[in-house]
C-alpha cells in the first residue's frame, strides 16, 4: 500500500499535499483580499476558499499578522523569482533593460496594485518604529539588485564605485516611472518597453563615465 493511498485512506493529506498546502492557504487568502476587499478578510473566508477547515489555517498562522506577513514574504519572493528568470545569460544592459520593462508592467497590474495595498494595510495595522513593511520590501530589493550589480560589473569589466548608491538610483528610476505613468494613463507595452531600454542604456552610460 503506498503513502499516498494510506494517508487518503485516513483522510490526511499525502506529503506533496501536505508541503503545499501553506501555499494554497497563502493564494486563497489572496485571491479573497483580491476578491473582497481587506474589510471582508477573514479566516472563515479563507477556508472555504482553499476548501480546509479554518483549524489547518490556525495550525500554521496564529493569526491575521502573522498570515499577512507569510503572505507579503511570498508574493515577494513570487515577484523576485519571475524577475529574475528574464534574461539570464544576457549582456548587462540587455538583462536590466528586460527586467525594467518587467517591473514596472508587474507594479501597473492589478495583483502589482493590490500589492501596493497590502503593503499599506499592513504597515498602517502592525507597523512601527521598528517595523516597516514597504522599507522592507524596498530593502530586499537592493540587496539583490546590488548583487547582480557586483555580478555584471565583473562579468563585463565595469568599475561601480558606490555598489549601493547605483542600486538605489535604479530602483528608484523604476518606482518613479512606474508612478509618473501609472498616475496618468493605462500601461502601454510598447512605450514601456521602449522607456526600459532609454533607461538602461542610459544608467549603464552614466556608470561607463565614471570608470
Amino acid at each position: 500500500m503506498t503513502c499516498a493511498v494510506f494517508a487518503s485512506k485516513r483522510g490526511r493529506p499525502s506529503l506533496e499535499e501536505a508541503q503545499r498546502l501553506p501555499v494554497r492557504i497563502l493564494e486563497a487568502g489572496w485571491e479573497v483580499l483580491r476578491d473582497q476587499g481587506f474589510d471582508a478578510f477573514t479566516f472563515d473566508r479563507v477556508a472555504r476558499h482553499a476548501r480546509i477547515g479554518k483549524a489547518t489555517i490556525y495550525a500554521r498562522f496564529s493569526g491575521k499578522r502573522e498570515f499577512l506577513e507569510a503572505l507579503l514574504c511570498h508574493k515577494v519572493e513570487e515577484r523576485r523569482v519571475s524577475v529574475m528568470a528574464i534574461g539570464d545569460g544576457l549582456p548587462m544592459v540587455e538583462r536590466f533593460c528586460l527586467r525594467a520593462a518587467l517591473v514596472v508592467q508587474i507594479l501597473l497590474s492589478p495583483d502589482g496594485m493590490m500589492m501596493e495595498r497590502l503593503f499599506d494595510w499592513c504597515d498602517q495595522e502592525f507597523g512601527d518604529d521598528e517595523i516597516n513593511y514597504r522599507y522592507a520590501m524596498f530593502a530586499d530589493a537592493l540587496v539583490n539588485i546590488e548583487a547582480e550589480l557586483r555580478e555584471a560589473a565583473t562579468d563585463e569589466g565595469i568599475q561601480i564605485d558606490d555598489y549601493p548608491l547605483a542600486a538605489r538610483f535604479w530602483l528608484e528610476g523604476l518606482l518613479g516611472h512606474a508612478k509618473l505613468i501609472g498616475s496618468a494613463r493605462t500601461f502601454d507595452r510598447a512605450e514601456t518597453e521602449r522607456w526600459a531600454r532609454s533607461y538602461s542604456e542610459f544608467f549603464f552610460a552614466g556608470l561607463r563615465v565614471q570608470t
